[in-house]
């Protein structure tokens, strides 16, 4: 059995030589399907897999923080083959792209709201807070206001905006010139969020302050420049130790989850928590302490899955993740409108004779949607106009 399992890791494939980490990429797949599939309403039990974001972690931690890691990966090799002002160049390309794709978005969905009646996947009991659309253009433009959804891709940008600079600081200092200030700025954010906001109030950019989860993303950036290194640095300990510890995190948080389901707002039997205390030691928002170590057990736990069980992962869900995954933003962006055309069309589907079921019907119309998703990405379709 453990030849078998020798046989079957990443290092012992072809794959490790792949320029690209094809674990990373096959990890990033799955948060764009766990996106897509935790966008919907209703009860699947594709959200036993999911998280259903209602577990401690969600599928928007996972993402940033790959985002940066991947970033910091391809402009140390960029820095390396054409040196430090080109990939500083590079990364300000991107950043220029990703702007436009996120005032693009948030003027389309903005517009459909204003001067529309169709169903829109966020619903409209929020409202817009603008009703000018010059001003919302205006706000658009200077990234004072996003569309829901669009404020990671405005976050994003953000971050893409001082990655020369970060770029900057790995070359020429530590790392702990970028990581100390960044996990200060994520701690202030803690104690005094008022104060520690940064850049500028976002309207409906309240969902991923920038100063709390810039730090996932700087943390990934730092890691990936530093791949090697890093590597062989932990070459030195038992990560089987590690693993084992991040399992037991894992699993904790999964009973206590259920339990915390099941308690419906009572007390757990098992120890003296409130759940009130409970929630907020794993709040979303600010990223809390918990909710970062429950995003490392999981990431921990999901990176050594990927490792060591790599063959067989690949064999069955290879197929689906890894293109998603390599296309993450064109995914990202792209299943907005198929959520748009799912809720408009959705209601036709469940008014059909057959009357299907809730349990039946929304996993069914999940499924669709990642699959059309994939079919998109395979067939590289508008590839050339929004960003990849």
């Amino acid at each position: 059995m453990l030849q078998r399992v020798r046989t079957w890791s990443y290092c012992s494939t072809a794959d490790a030589a792949n320029r690209r980490d094809l674990r990373v990429d096959l990890l990033r797949g799955f948060c764009i399907f766990a996106m897509v599939v935790d966008h919907f309403g209703g009860d699947s039990w594709l959200y036993a897999i999911t998280g259903g974001n209602r577990f401690y972690v969600s599928a928007a931690e996972g993402f940033i923080f790959i985002s940066g890691f991947v970033m910091g990966q391809a402009y140390r090799s960029k820095r390396d083959r054409s040196g430090l002002p080109a990939a500083m160049s590079e990364a300000l390309r991107r950043a220029r792209t990703l702007y436009m794709a996120t005032v693009t978005l948030t003027l389309i969905f903005s517009i459909l709201y204003l001067y529309t009646d169709i169903a829109l996947w966020t619903g409209r009991d929020f409202g817009l807070g603008i009703d000018s659309l010059q001003e919302i253009a205006v706000a658009s433009l200077t990234l004072h206001y996003t569309y829901h959804g669009t404020d990671i891709l405005a976050m994003y940008t953000l971050l893409l905006l001082v990655a020369p600079l970060v770029l900057l600081m790995l070359s020429v200092g530590k790392w702990y010139w970028v990581l100390i200030p960044s996990w200060l700025l994520w701690l202030a954010y803690q104690v005094y969020p008022e104060e520690a906001s940064i850049p500028w109030y976002i309207r409906h950019g309240e969902n991923f302050p920038l100063a709390a989860w810039q730090v996932l993303f700087i943390t990934g950036d730092v890691l990936g420049f530093h791949r090697q290194a890093l590597t062989t640095w932990l070459h030195r300990f038992r990560r089987l130790r590690v693993v084992v510890v991040a399992l037991g995190v894992a699993i904790t948080l999964a009973l206590v989850s259920l339990a915390w389901g099941a308690a419906k707002g009572s007390q757990f039997a098992f120890f003296d928590i409130d759940p009130n205390v409970l929630d907020e030691s794993f709040f979303k928002v600010p990223l809390r302490p918990g909710r970062i170590v429950a995003f490392l057990s999981v990431a921990i736990v999901g990176y050594t899955t990927a490792t060591y069980l790599w063959v067989p992962m690949r064999r069955v869900l290879g197929w689906l993740m890894l293109p998603l995954g390599q296309a993450a933003l064109y995914s990202y962006i792209v299943h907005f409108f198929l959520l748009l055309l799912v809720f408009n069309f959705a209601p036709l589907l469940a008014s059909l004779p057959w009357e299907p079921s809730e349990d039946v019907f929304t996993p069914v119309l999940q499924i669709a949607v990642v699959l059309l998703l994939w079919v998109l990405v395979r067939r590289r379709v508008l590839f050339g106009i929004i960003p990849n």
